[in-house]
């Protein structure tokens, strides 16, 4: 697809768009859209055979549990007999039993079992039940009509090397917010100017945006001619080349990051967070121990978010936080989140620097609009691997 006109960004406001782009509530626009994909729930590593926990997606809530054969499933919140909470009870094989009179529950949400009542009575009784699957260390689901698009929802890396899914991350604003910032590269100078971690990409980049049929593809170019290039997934995955982490300097080089940002309602939303690491055999052993080194610092450390609110409230300055080793997450949540829960984008007065955001905003709106108005929306289609380009910086 050709470049978009991304000319007059100081007329970008929200108003201008006649809809709301960032609910995901049931029944609103968004809320549509994002069903029609699969999303990130959780990560695989939370969830050991046996366990169930109550999750929270586009403000409706589910369980999520994992059968003895390892097969994850996201089921109905409640139990239909007398609405107990499902992730209260226990797994058997791969069905989950109701605590509180037995109900025993199959994958498919059909009811096989009920101690105290009468036979045939089970077979009358089902509780929604999800399709759910897992990719690069994440449990996906998808909570839409109808049956679900092609799986995984982004390929592997097609080179070989380590994946490692990072602990999750609930972000206390709306999700739209985040995604956005992924399209802000020039904010990188700045915001993580600080500790240096992204000192290679202290100049400034020109920012360039196309569509394709699975998303945008984003260009940040560098006065070198240094190309670095994102990729940003429908409805909000952004795949893009980072420095490593705090800590992890001399081990791996830059990561291959998938960020999904998953929303929980339309005032908080998770980071589920996948990085591609090339390094194989002695390089990924070498790389591994001092991984582990870093999960220890970041287990005796203070949590990301509780630093990033100090930071919001005034409570120390960026200056004060260089030796945490979730150094880049402590900044873009205390940044983004810092906006507000949902930011007022009406008071905005965005300029070139801002092409990527304004070319999703235009994208989204579109697609959008579409929905609001009964007609048909496009079809959005699974990356293929051959579409990613040259790494760059």
């Amino acid at each position: 697809m050709p470049p978009l006109d991304l000319q007059g960004p100081e007329e970008e406001t929200l108003d201008r768009y006649g809809v709301d782009m960032t609910s995901t509530r049931p029944g609103a626009p968004g809320g549509e859209f994002f069903r029609r994909f699969w999303l990130a729930v959780a990560r695989s590593d939370d969830l050991r055979p046996g366990d169930a926990r109550p999750i929270r997606i586009m403000s409706e809530d589910y369980a999520l549990y994992r059968g003895r054969s390892g097969r994850a499933q996201i089921v109905a919140y409640r139990c239909p007999h007398r609405g107990a909470q499902m992730h209260l009870g226990w797994v058997e094989d791969d069905d989950i039993r109701c605590v509180y009179h037995g109900w025993k529950f199959d994958c498919a949400g059909q009811c096989v079992e009920q101690p105290a009542e009468e036979a045939g009575f089970a077979h009358k009784v089902r509780i929604g039940a999800w399709p759910t699957r897992e990719h690069m260390g994440l449990v996906f689901g998808y909570f839409g009509p109808g049956e679900p698009p092609e799986f995984p929802p982004y390929p592997l890396p097609p080179q070989d090397g380590l994946i490692q899914a990072w602990p999750v991350e609930t972000v206390p604003c709306n999700y739209l917010q985040c995604f956005e910032n992924t399209m802000d590269e020039v904010h990188v100078a700045f915001v993580h100017s600080p500790g240096g971690s992204h000192a290679a990409m202290a100049d400034l980049p020109i920012i360039s945006a196309e569509e394709t049929d699975w998303g945008m593809i984003r260009y940040g170019t560098r006065k070198d001619g240094q190309v670095r290039v994102t990729l940003h997934y429908a409805p909000a995955v952004t795949r893009v080349i980072v420095p490593p982490l705090t800590g992890m300097e001399g081990v791996g080089g830059w990561t291959e990051i998938y960020f999904n940002f998953t929303p929980v309602d339309d005032e908080s939303h998770l980071w589920l967070i996948t990085h591609h690491v090339r390094v194989t055999g002695a390089a990924a052993e070498a790389y591994e121990r001092k991984y582990a080194e870093y999960l220890e610092r970041r287990r005796v450390a203070p949590p990301a978010l509780a630093v990033a609110r100090d930071l919001m409230a005034g409570k120390g300055r960026f200056a004060d936080t260089l030796g945490h080793p979730d150094l880049a997450i402590v900044q873009d949540i205390a940044v983004q989140a810092g906006q507000g829960v949902l930011q007022d984008r009406n008071r905005e007065h965005l300029g070139r620097s801002d092409a990527g955001i304004i070319a999703w905003r235009r994208i989204f709106a579109r697609e959008l609009r579409a929905i609001a108005q009964g007609r048909p929306a496009k079809q959005w289609c699974r990356p293929p691997a051959e579409v990613l380009p040259a790494l760059g910086i």
